[in-house]
């Protein structure tokens, strides 16, 4: 039997208007790639518009996802091995951090207020010993200082009005900041308690061939966002144990409960938080001790904060968040810019999340490890079959 070969046909060429061929085929491309760039750029416009006028309910919002992150493993370990169900391992898992954070919390204001007017004395003998300073030194005289200090008041006094609202807005501050805490905490128990569930229903709105390369690529992302903030919070404790054992070491051990829990919390911005809550601890050093003792503070945040840099991150933190040093710097200071200290303390963790999702769509698995989750898989498997199902009974139907 003789076969014939089938002749392939050529591809019919694109005949393209004379306008058109002229212009570099370089040229083309780059506005091809351009007026698309500018449509991203604006919708992220759009949607940051948008963002900041719900920033009250934002940030408590991605707060609770943080502490979602750290909290889960202790959930899942309460469900697991106690007689507890799901919603009552969440409400216990939530009451300790209410406790520990609260006791924290009030462990060093107490040792702040006890310590007040030590505080207070000290500093007016150092604003004294300043103004000598200025008298023997740069020539300052007593009247030049006493009229700055009139020259003080008598803007203070023309700027009441200002003060008083700026007083009333604190206060507006204030409430904010409680109601802000009321939504973290609703949205984080609802989060452990019932957060696959409410992930699973955001995932059956997409089309059913996008469901499970989101699942999958949400996975990686929340594995990688979970390790970023297991690792910073020990880093962040590492890094106040050590400046709080050097305020011990230099006999400002009433305040070293005050210095942890503030180095401890500002840890958490990256490059930023760690130099500003040590200026904070050498500041104090000036003023209640000696300007030696302040050099010694010194030199002992930036030797925390070396160890912090070169050994704790690199071993701690590993391949889980395959984000680059200049990467993170640039996310610290774009997120500050756009939105203050919320920007430079969530934008880390989201570009941790990017990134391995990203790193997921375009092929690169970054947590081989973690397979496919078939449970979830056959979860949004109904629906698929259940449309294939209409839609074979429709060309039934068109048939007959």
């Amino acid at each position: 039997m003789v076969r014939y070969r089938r002749r392939e046909t050529p591809p019919a060429q694109v005949v393209q208007p004379q306008e058109v061929a002229e212009i570099p085929l370089g040229i083309r491309r780059f506005a091809a790639w351009g007026w698309r760039l500018l449509v991203i750029v604006a919708a992220l416009a759009v949607l940051l518009c948008l963002v900041s006028k719900i920033t009250d309910i934002v940030i408590p919002v991605l707060i609770a996802v943080l502490l979602t992150a750290m909290l889960a493993p202790l959930v899942r370990l309460l469900t697991q091995h106690t007689f507890l169900g799901r919603a009552a391992a969440s409400a216990v898992a939530m009451l300790c951090l209410v406790l520990v954070v609260s006791g924290m919390f009030t462990l060093a204001g107490r040792q702040l207020i006890a310590q007040f007017a030590d505080i207070q004395e000290k500093a007016v003998a150092g604003v004294q010993q300043l103004t000598d300073w200025a008298n023997t030194t740069l020539g300052i005289d007593d009247p030049m200082i006493d009229s700055a200090i009139a020259e003080l008041q008598t803007r203070l006094e023309a700027n009441a009005d200002a003060l008083l609202s700026g007083a009333l807005s604190t206060a507006a501050t204030v409430g904010n900041i409680l109601t802000g805490m009321l939504i973290a905490l609703f949205t984080l128990f609802f989060l452990l308690s019932g957060g696959l569930g409410v992930w699973r229903w955001v995932v059956g709105l997409l089309p059913p061939e996008a469901r499970v390369p989101t699942h999958e690529a949400f996975r990686r992302g929340w594995k990688a966002l979970s390790a970023y903030v297991r690792t910073q919070i020990l880093v962040a404790a590492v890094d106040a144990v050590g400046i709080a054992i050097g305020m011990v070491a230099l006999g400002l051990g009433s305040y070293a409960v005050p210095i942890w829990l503030l180095v401890f919390l500002f840890s958490f911005i990256p490059l930023v938080g760690a130099i500003v809550s040590g200026a904070v601890a050498v500041l104090l050093m000036l003023v209640l001790k000696s300007w030696v003792l302040a050099l010694v503070m010194l030199g002992i945040v930036l030797a925390v904060q070396q160890i912090e840099g070169n050994v704790l991150q690199p071993i701690l933190m590993g391949k889980a968040v395959e984000l680059h040093p200049l990467a993170v710097f640039l996310g610290v200071t774009l997120g500050a810019m756009v939105a203050g200290i919320p920007g430079a303390l969530f934008a880390i963790p989201l570009a941790a999340f990017v990134n391995a999702t990203q790193l997921y769509l375009v092929g690169r698995d970054p947590s081989p490890e973690l397979g496919q989750d078939e449970a979830s898989h056959e979860a949004f498997a109904p629906v698929r079959n259940a449309r294939s199902t209409r839609s074979g009974s429709r060309r039934v139907e068109h048939v007959r």
